[in-house]
């Protein structure tokens, strides 16, 4: 298939595009959301400025917004290449200050970069199509001011559309066009190779020289679980190691995966993350039917010895509900001959409820934490763990450690290492500092740390080798001392020596 601008009063042909596949497929579909994903170069923001120029010369007095997130990428990319791309004549007028082209027929397009104080901007347009460039940088409440934006009277009601393009990387994105898609959004995704005849060799080259991980989401266009999202809490390494102890269960019992059965003597530690949830919900999840984005209560038991996830639950369960169930899981790992199951709830909001229900259970030892009670003025236990800014950190730091450790700890299930690949580090104070990145969750990863968490040092990784300081041994700090531009006195001894710098001075 092949694009091209034609005069039709002088019969001039202008520029023309022979389409990939990808490309014709952006171009004919008849979604109302389309996204296009793909590696570098495959082709995106050119159908983005062909799509708006074509609808801009079907429908005169058509509006249409294009917008990318900073004001700086707008001006310096998206902009520029409209004005490059497009043919001469059908441009009445370019507002340079405004960033606003006005077409021969009538028609608009504005340019606006896209952050979240735009938001409110955007309620008061009447659009007939939208177009978003990069995407990913988008917070999904701007992608759905646009989307209540689409009631233009001039366009027909299948022409009034939103098209993005977006390099593959895991933002809510993921969750609403591949994971779990509406039937009124297209996904297509494309490879830098499929545009490769429209490339450059040597830039084909550069890209084909990156590291395997850069090339399958950057110049293939991978877009699944395997990518990371940036500013994750944990370590690739660490993250790529802990999907190798990925297991299925050896058996499932009303729900409780069980990687590893009971032995006795071992200490096991239990963690739970509760949220609301209810059981028509669940099922309705377990056959394939919800479409609810609600946290996920969860369960998750480890051998603190052998650093070993051993049983886990994830359910959309009310809290007692949940409680049935990991008592259940508890029981199957207690020790009576020398000692019980350490359980460790998380108790903020809703998990209040969740710990006065185990609290009522006589075999069943509920985690203390110590806070300092102001109206008798000492430290006083409570029940449970209460998750703030500084003890996720904690929590954070304990298995960090662990994964550092000559014995890192085996992870069975495998949505649990899927989460740490969308745990990031948040400045957002209602996630506490990290959290899962919009669009995901935490819940199972967050039950696996409180699982793992214990007070205390825990045994180093082994030291292979050891290197001191070549300053070690420097016991005098050596001085310069300059007054006025002039050295007055000196104890060089030794390099990097420190400087004090003296100045003498009168009022005229």
């Amino acid at each position: 298939m092949k694009i091209s601008f034609q005069n039709l009063d002088t019969n001039d042909l202008y520029s023309e595009w022979e389409l990939t596949a990808s490309q014709e497929k952006f171009w004919t579909t008849d979604k109302q959301v389309v996204l296009f994903s793909g590696g570098f170069g495959c082709g995106k923001s050119l159908m983005l400025i062909l799509k708006a120029i074509d609808l801009s010369l079907r429908y005169p007095g058509n509006f249409i917004l294009m917008g990318r997130k900073t004001y700086i990428e707008l001006r310096d990319s998206l902009v520029k290449e409209f004005l490059t791309l497009a043919p001469p004549g059908i441009i009445d007028e370019y507002f340079k200050a405004e960033m606003r082209v006005t077409f021969v027929n009538g028609s608009e397009i504005v340019f606006r970069h896209l952050d979240k104080v735009s938001e409110n901007e955007i309620r008061s347009m009447n659009l007939g199509a939208a177009f978003i460039d990069q995407a990913e940088d988008i917070a999904k409440e701007v992608y759905l001011a646009l989307r209540g934006r689409l009631r233009r009277d001039c366009v027909k009601d299948g022409d009034r559309r939103l098209y993005m393009s977006m390099n593959p990387e895991l933002t809510w994105h993921y969750a609403e066009f591949k994971q779990d898609p509406a039937p009124y959004v297209e996904l297509i995704e494309a490879s830098t190779l499929e545009n490769e005849k429209n490339l450059p060799k040597d830039y084909i080259e550069a890209l084909m020289s990156y590291p395997e991980s850069y090339k399958q989401q950057y110049v293939y266009g991978r877009w699944d679980e395997s990518l990371l999202s940036g500013n994750t809490v944990f370590a690739r390494e660490h993250i790529t190691e802990s999907e190798k102890s990925v297991m299925p269960p050896i058996k499932v019992l009303e729900g409780i995966r069980i990687y590893r059965v009971f032995h006795p003597g071992h200490r096991y530690q239990c963690g739970i993350d509760v949220a609301e949830g209810d059981e028509e919900d669940d099922r309705a999840d377990i056959l394939g039917e919800s479409k609810s984005r609600k946290d996920r209560s969860s369960v998750t038991l480890v051998c603190l010895d052998c650093r070993e996830e051993c049983a886990h639950l994830s359910a959309r369960l009310p809290p007692d509900i949940v409680v049935e169930n990991a008592l259940r899981m508890i029981r199957m790992y207690q020790d009576k001959g020398s000692g019980k199951v350490t359980v460790v709830p998380e108790m903020n909001s809703i998990g209040a409820t969740l710990v006065e229900l185990l609290n009522r259970e006589e075999d069943i030892y509920i985690y203390r934490r110590e806070e300092f009670e102001r109206s008798v003025g000492k430290m006083i236990k409570r029940l449970g763990f209460r998750t703030t800014r500084s003890t996720k950190k904690l929590i954070i730091n304990r298995c960090k450690e662990i994964m550092r450790s000559a014995t890192p700890v085996k992870i069975r299930t495998k949505e649990t290492v899927e989460e740490m690949k969308t745990f990031i580090w948040s400045g957002e104070s209602r996630k506490s500092g990290a959290g899962a990145k919009y669009g995901f969750h935490d819940d199972r990863l967050m039950s696996l740390l409180l699982a793992l968490f214990e007070p205390g040092d825990i045994t180093p990784g082994r030291v292979l080798h050891s290197i001191q300081s070549p300053y070690a041994t420097l016991k005098t700090q050596p001085t310069l001392i300059i007054k006025d531009g002039k050295v007055t006195g000196s104890q060089i001894r030794g390099i990097f020596p420190e400087l004090r710098i003296e100045h003498s001075w009168k009022r005229a």
